[in-house]
């Protein structure tokens, strides 16, 4: 899994070593703010100052290793070799075979996005480049890790409502659980930053999370007391396969897939069947303004529609895209307002996720009205009489 090529020692021993000299190219600063032009995802590896026979076996693997994990190799103060603008998780993979080919930690790596001004300062010889605090799994135990992980951290709530039109105020009416990708990432140190790794991460904590709403001491932690309605989870492929012992939905459970599971209709036609088999309904994730004008949503073969509120939803061509679609099917998210909630309205969707400082008036006793309100047209003002005339002699 995930056996992205870094350079091996070949059986019979090191690698052949280039010329010992100093590392040809622009400046150090050059190299530093070009890489930090495209930050994301990316870090730099850092071999510290060695004898010169092991510096010249660091620099052919740094040299080798730049041709599957990309930046650039140069040289740092102090005599130190650096990878700068590598792959994350091609860099802690080249990192662990430094150590161990070298015998000794001798490796750092830094974040071009969480590190930049220290790199910066570094670059230009300004202050000393301090060593990271150690985060997160590396490579070998990613998996073992992930199991360990408590799910708590890593898992975000949101309470779903069911509008009603007139004065009444939004109900709660379901349950999301998803994995908090943000909280992920940042548990995972430098691999959090490889989107491949990433994804792998957020599937195998979408697999323990449906377990665990499975399991009586662990289901109350993470969807409270008792559910408002059906609760919508993640659910990697595979996860549901029909021959599953537990699991029966009832009616009550929603499988929520990507908007990329969906690119094959007809496999996303027949996970509909086997779901629908096990009482499941099939939610397809990821409606957006600019995804309207590039699909036909009412053609996907999913019970349910979540579209990602924004002001460009009101563009003519969304409207008209979404008035095709069955409002009973759509469930809007990110809703921020009571202008929204009455767009909502108009266009007939009754179950809406809101925002964050919506969700909070929503939750608070004697504010969820209020936050409704606004979805009342307001009554006329009253018609005054017009004043008297008063002739000249009163």
């Amino acid at each position: 899994m995930f056996r992205d090529p870094v350079p091996a020692a070949p059986a019979g021993g090191l690698p052949p070593l280039p010329a010992g000299g100093p590392v040809a190219g622009p400046p150090l600063p050059v190299v530093m703010r070009d890489a930090l032009r495209a930050a994301a995802g990316r870090v730099v590896l850092r071999v510290r100052d060695l004898p010169a026979h092991r510096r010249r076996v660091a620099k052919a693997l740094l040299q080798e290793g730049a041709l599957a994990a990309g930046g650039t190799v140069a040289e740092g103060p102090g005599g130190d070799l650096l990878l700068v603008g590598a792959e994350a998780a091609r860099a802690e993979r080249l990192r662990a075979l430094l150590d161990r080919l070298l015998g000794a930690p001798v490796t750092g790596l830094w974040s071009l996005e969480r590190d930049a001004p220290a790199l910066l300062d570094y670059a230009a010889g300004r202050d000393a480049l301090a060593e990271p605090a150690a985060a997160g799994p590396d490579l070998a135990g990613l998996d073992d890790w992930l199991r360990r992980l408590p799910l708590e951290g890593v898992v975000s709530r949101h309470l779903g409502y069911r509008l009603a039109a007139g004065d009444a105020a939004p109900k709660p009416a379901f349950l999301r659980l998803d994995v908090a990708r943000d909280a992920l990432a940042r548990q995972m140190g430098v691999l959090g930053q490889d989107r491949d790794l990433l994804e792998h991460a957020a599937r195998a904590i979408a697999a323990r999370l449906l377990r665990a709403v499975g399991d009586p001491s662990q289901r109350g932690a993470l969807i409270g007391e008792r559910l408002p309605g059906p609760l919508h989870l993640p659910v990697p492929p595979a996860s549901l396969t029909g021959k599953d012992a537990g699991g029966r939905g009832g009616g009550m459970l929603v499988a929520s897939v990507t908007l990329e599971e969906a690119a094959d209709p007809r496999a996303l036609a027949a996970r509909r069947e086997v779901l629908a088999g096990m009482g499941w309904l099939l939610e397809v994730d990821g409606l957006t303004a600019p995804v309207l004008g590039l699909l036909a949503p009412e053609t996907l073969p999913a019970d349910l529609l979540r579209l990602q509120w924004s002001e460009a939803v009101l563009a003519p061509a969304c409207h008209a895209a979404l008035r095709r679609i069955d409002p009973a099917r759509l469930v809007l998210a990110g809703v921020r307002d009571a202008d929204a909630l009455g767009w909502a309205l108009r266009l007939g969707i009754t179950r809406i996720e809101p925002a964050p400082a919506l969700a909070a008036a929503l939750a608070a006793p004697g504010l969820a009205a209020a936050a409704a309100a606004p979805l009342v047209p307001p009554a006329p003002p009253p018609r005054r009489p017009p004043a008297p005339v008063l002739s000249p002699a009163a």
